[in-house]
């Protein structure tokens, strides 16, 4: 289990610039970021600076000791009056579901193993004999933790949206690998 957690504070980081630089690229709920607000959007998510994007593509930033009223942009009748736009929400999808599938699955089997003290031989062996079925099994999790993600979580919370799934993910993986385990 501890193995799980070090791996999970390891991974958080690069996942939360995937999801950051996924939704700077292909935005969920509007039609039009210049290229200048698309890299400011993830310059400033990389950063800690807060940004919001808003319906028709401006974006509004809060410092982090601002409080700004909220405007009539950020009710809820008003979020759900926005459109979903489903070609960047199928483009996501299918980045997440392979380039990143396939990244953060093979980070997970060489970070377990090398927390595990496995030589980088081993860890090899690891990846190329464990990599397929773990994308296969993956399947029947991920595809919907990235649609619900991309559809109904804000990009600041699908860091921890994904970790709580993963938290699933990893018990799962703790239970299948425990029987395979050489004694």
């Amino acid at each position: 289990m501890t193995h799980f957690i070090l791996f999970s504070f390891m991974a958080c980081p690069p996942n939360y610039l995937w999801q950051s630089w996924l939704e700077a690229q292909f935005p969920g709920y509007t039609q039009s970021l210049s290229p200048a607000e698309k890299e400011e959007f993830v310059d400033d998510i990389v950063t800690g600076r807060s940004t919001t994007i808003e319906s028709y593509g401006t974006m509004r930033k809060r410092g982090p000791d601002t409080h700004e009223a909220k405007s009539s942009t950020d009710s809820p009748r008003s979020q759900a009056k926005k459109k979903l736009n489903l070609r960047n929400t199928g483009i996501k999808f299918a980045l997440d579901q392979t380039v990143g599938a396939a990244i953060n699955t093979i980070m997970f089997l060489a970070g377990i193993g090398l927390l595990r003290g496995k030589s980088t031989g081993d860890v090899y062996l690891d990846v190329a004999e464990q990599f397929w079925p773990l994308i296969a099994a993956g399947q029947k999790l991920w595809p919907a933790v990235s649609i619900i993600s991309f559809t109904l979580v804000p990009v600041e919370r699908r860091t921890l949206f994904g970790s709580l799934a993963g938290m699933v993910w990893n018990i799962f993986l703790t239970l299948a690998s425990g029987g395979k385990r050489k004694h």
